[in-house]
């Protein structure tokens, strides 16, 4: 117990200084684009907004509420404006030391024995992870939230705790708030209970609750915009992403009026102004189908090359350090481990390595109808290093090496 409670503590240690370094060599020193004018219309005129126009704040349902809140919160509760953006990096740098202990008990869960510190020290040892850290961007809460949700998921689908039932429910509400499409993945958990012949009232307790979380924003939306939603961007997204210029990574479509020139003249006489971001994603959505429809050869061809981008190396990648060995080879090392972990293992029983796999697929499939941001890797590493870790135990076992 002694020797365990060290070496994890080895791990931590190193992990914190790995993070120091990370703030201050790689660190943001201020808030940047979106998030300096939602923090700001939420400090200076209290309502929830990321533009303006024609001098008037237009109510934000384009953008997730939760990073921006954590954003303002954290603003409101320390003495001096001069510390906020290293009080934000250091709350962050608490998250992923913490995630890294989330993942190894998850591990430990799944019966992952000596292999779970292994897990652990990938997680934290990951090179995008710890740039992560020093970032101004939702990510880094999103990977903690994600690593709540999947703990308590093990923790429902092998015990009747109901303790974690609200574990769950909360990790899950939160997640719907920082990504709008969580919702897919929640609710293929809780279907993935139902087969599981879990209780269903459980599943029922599950729902409810995150509901009732939810339930304010989604009022707020209501009463804004006529719709009961998180978010309205897919349209945009989808045109992003799906567009005769695009490539992996999308084009922001700011950048890219040229080929969809009508588009700015409708956006400009968007009427009523309090519902300009429902009414633009709309446009946007239909102009996206009408692109995919008039050339879908193409874009089925570029959907499956999202896919091989997210699972391996976009070979056409703008982001600066992208080709960096420190991104490239960890990134790709892990999604070998994990396709031959799923080639080898998966079947079509309901247990919790299959929902693992499925999890997996479900998130590559769904980003890639998008388009794929370098960042995106960290959505699926905890999974990938589950997926893996379940690979070398089973040779481990077979070939009764001591790990």
């Amino acid at each position: 117990m002694i020797s365990k409670y060290l070496e994890r503590k080895f791990i931590i240690s190193f992990g914190l200084i790995l993070g120091v370094i990370s703030i201050f060599c790689f660190g943001d020193k201020t808030l940047d684009n979106e998030w300096t004018t939602m923090v700001y219309n939420l400090e200076t005129h209290n309502i929830l907004s990321s533009r303006t126009i024609n001098g008037e704040l237009i109510p934000n349902i384009f953008m997730p509420p939760l990073y921006p809140l954590f954003l303002f919160c954290i603003k409101k509760v320390i003495f001096s404006q001069n510390i906020f953006i290293p009080v934000v990096l250091s709350i962050q740098l608490f998250f992923y030391l913490l995630s890294g202990v989330i993942l190894e008990k998850t591990l430990n869960l799944l019966n992952g024995g000596s292999l779970a510190k292994i897990g652990m020290t990938v997680f934290i040892l990951f090179p995008l992870n710890i740039y992560s850290v020093g970032q101004i961007s939702s990510i880094n809460l999103n990977l903690f939230l994600m690593l709540i949700f999947i703990y308590s998921f093990v923790q429902i689908y092998k015990t009747n705790y109901k303790i974690y039932i609200l574990s769950f429910s909360i990790s899950a509400s939160l997640l719907m708030l920082l990504r709008g499409e969580f919702f897919i993945f929640f609710f293929f958990s809780l279907f993935y209970l139902i087969l599981k012949k879990k209780s269903f009232s459980h599943v029922l307790l599950a729902f409810i609750l995150s509901l009732i979380i939810l339930s304010p924003y989604l009022i707020r939306n209501y009463k804004n915009f006529g719709v009961i939603t998180i978010t309205k961007s897919s349209g945009f997204n989808l045109l992003k992403g799906n567009n005769p210029l695009s490539k992996v990574e999308g084009i922001h479509m700011w950048d890219g009026y040229d080929v969809v020139p009508d588009l700015k003249e409708k956006i400009k006489n968007i009427e009523p102004l309090k519902k300009y971001d429902v009414i633009s994603d709309k446009i946007f959505l239909e102009r996206a189908i009408n692109f995919i429809s008039e050339n879908p050869d193409r874009y089925i061809k570029l959907y499956f090359k999202k896919i091989l981008s997210f699972l391996f190396v976009d070979i056409e990648s703008s982001y600066p350090g992208y080709y960096s060995p420190l991104n490239i080879i960890p990134k790709l090392l892990l999604s070998i481990t994990s396709l031959i972990s799923i080639v080898i293992f998966f079947n079509f029983r309901v247990n919790l390595y299959n929902y693992f796999v499925l999890y997996y697929f479900l998130n590559i499939g769904l980003f890639s109808f998008f388009f794929i941001l370098p960042r995106y890797t960290l959505s699926i590493l905890p999974i990938q290093i589950i997926l893996s870790v379940f690979l070398i135990k089973k040779i481990n076992t077979k070939l009764n090496f001591k790990i």
